[in-house]
């Protein structure tokens, strides 16, 4: 993790205390009577939003940690329209929002859902592109172990040593620990850790990995 500012334990508990994060991996769709915001169901969620917002990250405009892109936080329907009338939004059609999260997607940033703990609707409020040197939930969950910060997908990604070509493509793009080369150069995969966001199988350049049920 980039050695720059870090939230306070005390800024990170109060994001928990109003938020819920999700994994949500950009390349699966999966059907409405699912476990809403378990898996990649970022374009279906664009489709069927009535408004699309885009705004600056937050956690890297707070931070300023990286060179990521800052613009790439969608705001959804009810807090798209919040976010446009506060006047640090715009409205965006549907086609932009899908190149945005599939260019975050490619550079290694984490799709999160916010919603806040205690709501029913299962429609997320935002769609976040996270990475770990500035996120609110990466960093809690990295450096403090908060678990409660982000719930994993119901997914899980694969692993197949035979027809893995160990390019170390996908190690370098997970956030959570659970690819990793070893000394040797051999893909370790720890399946426990895996948080089902699915950007091992989007950057995967062989087509080799899945996601499948936990």
């Amino acid at each position: 993790m980039n050695e720059g500012k870090k939230w306070s334990e005390d800024e990170l508990i109060d994001f928990k205390n109003k938020w819920q994060a999700v994994t949500i991996p950009i390349n699966i769709r999966i059907e409405n009577n699912q476990i809403a915001l378990d898996l990649s169901r970022i374009n279906q969620f664009l489709l069927e939003a009535k408004k699309i917002a885009i705004t600056d990250c937050i956690c890297r405009t707070t931070l300023k940690n990286c060179s990521f892109p800052r613009k790439t936080c969608i705001s959804l329907n009810e807090k798209a329209d919040i976010d446009v009338r506060s006047g640090y939004a715009k409205y965006i059609t549907q086609e932009e929002a899908k190149s945005i999260v599939f260019e975050t997607a490619i550079l290694g940033l984490v799709h999160l859902t916010l919603n806040p703990p205690n709501e029913t609707d299962q429609f997320p409020s935002a769609i976040c592109s996270c990475c770990p040197c500035c996120c609110h939930a990466l960093q809690g969950l990295q450096l403090m172990n908060m678990k409660g910060l982000i719930k994993p997908s119901e997914f899980v990604s694969t692993f197949n040593i035979e027809t893995c070509s160990k390019c170390g493509i996908c190690a370098d793009k997970c956030q959570f620990g659970a690819r990793e080369l070893d000394v040797d150069k051999d893909l370790i995969f720890r399946k426990d850790l895996c948080f089902g966001c699915g950007l091992c199988v989007t950057n995967c350049p062989e087509g080799l990995i899945e996601l499948i049920p936990r």
